[in-house]
């Protein structure tokens, strides 16, 4: 990582900020239109999932995540212990909002956006992809205007803009979860009133 034309904390960031600005999903169309196993979905979510890895040791995505999110019914079952393009594309989804939301919440994200018969999946997934585009350029782009200010390999200014962010990010996080949290609360109460309405009907 440290190589003689990059000596800097402040470079370094720079050019993976460069990367992320570039960066996007590939369209549901574009997805592999073959059924893959196991091992080679981890490949293909691995190469696409590394721009967001803060680490050697830090891993996007693993079989056993994958077996995790389909006991916990948040993807559906592969076929055959095969995956096709609508397994890649929600896995991906769920990477990427679970590093922000707890599992039981990105599947309520999931089942609201997803599991309606009438839903066009192609077009769910391709509307969340230019979200991710769109948030990472606003995110590269107040980034910049921020470490522009900072001195090179400045640590404290550099931890203080870390510190800046995360809690930008965790006020956002906050207001989310709780709109998901009041979704909850209106879809209980409706189905408790439907449920009182039958109750009286049989009566």
């Amino acid at each position: 990582m440290w190589g003689e034309s990059m000596n800097s904390i402040n470079d370094i960031l720079g050019k993976w900020l460069d990367e992320l600005d570039r960066f996007s999903y590939k369209d549901y169309m574009e997805l592999p239109d073959i059924d893959l196993y196991m091992d080679q979905v981890v490949t293909f979510l691995d190469k696409q999932l590394a721009i967001f890895q803060t680490s050697s040791l830090d891993k996007q995505i693993t079989s056993s995540m994958i077996n995790n999110y389909v006991k916990g019914e948040v993807v559906s079952a592969p076929i055959s212990k095969k995956y096709n393009r609508e397994h890649l594309a929600l896995i991906q989804e769920v990477c990427t909002l679970k590093q922000v939301l707890t599992i039981a919440e990105v599947k309520q994200i999931i089942d609201e956006r997803y599991r309606k018969e009438e839903v066009a999946k192609d077009e769910v997934f391709n509307h969340f992809k230019s979200l991710v585009t769109e948030k990472n350029k606003e995110a590269v782009a107040l980034t910049r205007s921020l470490l522009d200010q900072i001195e090179q390999n400045d640590l404290r200014a550099l931890t203080d803009l870390s510190v800046s962010l995360a809690l930008t990010a965790n006020a956002f996080i906050s207001v989310s979860k709780r709109i998901l949290f009041l979704n909850r609360l209106f879809q209980q109460e409706s189905e408790n009133k439907k449920k009182e309405k039958n109750d009286k009907i049989e009566e």
